[in-house]
């Protein structure tokens, strides 16, 4: 008799009430439901980096109490591509030159390192004001014309004109292969001003 009172005891102890298993069931999803709002709600600002300008290419660096103007040089177009050495970059910060679209419109280009060590090139015009240089300074990419400044890490406007600030650099998606930074020419050769 003391044996059954024992085992019976034991499997009222094992057992798990069924009536709380939709209720702990329907937390556990709510929680989840949750985490993945708050994920999606507050993303971080590496993630938008790394979809505007791709992984990191070279060592991070700071450009803070720094302003560093543009280096013009004379990029290399063959085999359907521009290329600009990527020593350069390192050694200049950031770069100019122009090429011709397709309609015979002189394109201003740049190429520049982030803090984050990404590399950004394409277009380097302000539009509506239509500056064509830039400068780095310090966490900042700068009009040379109006003074608009963007976030240099994915170009999102801070202050200026708002027109020009509406319409940042073009993002040709830059690479890197052996040791040069490129750019597709297809890429220039569609460029058109969109601010008139």
């Amino acid at each position: 008799m003391t044996k059954q009172k024992a085992t019976g005891k034991k499997e009222q102890f094992t057992q798990p009430d069924k009536s709380k298993l939709p209720l702990i069931a329907g937390i556990v999803v709510i929680l989840l439901a949750l985490v993945f709002v708050y994920a999606q709600l507050t993303g971080t600002d590496t993630q938008a980096e790394t979809v505007y300008f791709g992984e990191p290419v070279t060592t991070p660096r700071s450009y803070i109490g720094r302003f560093i103007s543009m280096t013009e040089v004379e990029p290399l177009v063959e085999d359907g591509q521009v290329k600009i050495p990527l020593a350069e970059l390192e050694r200049s910060s950031i770069v100019y030159f122009e090429l011709e679209n397709d309609q015979g419109t002189l394109v201003p280009l740049m190429a520049y390192i982030t803090p984050s060590g990404r590399l950004f090139m394409g277009s380097s015009m302000c539009e509506p004001c239509r500056g064509q240089t830039f400068s780095l300074a310090g966490e900042t990419l700068v009009c040379d014309a109006c003074r608009t400044t963007y976030t240099i890490e994915d170009h999102q406007f801070i202050s200026g004109a708002v027109a020009c600030g509406s319409v940042p650099p073009v993002n040709m998606n830059g690479i890197v292969v052996n040791g040069m930074a490129v750019i597709e020419l297809q890429e220039v050769l569609n460029w058109r001003i969109r601010a008139l």
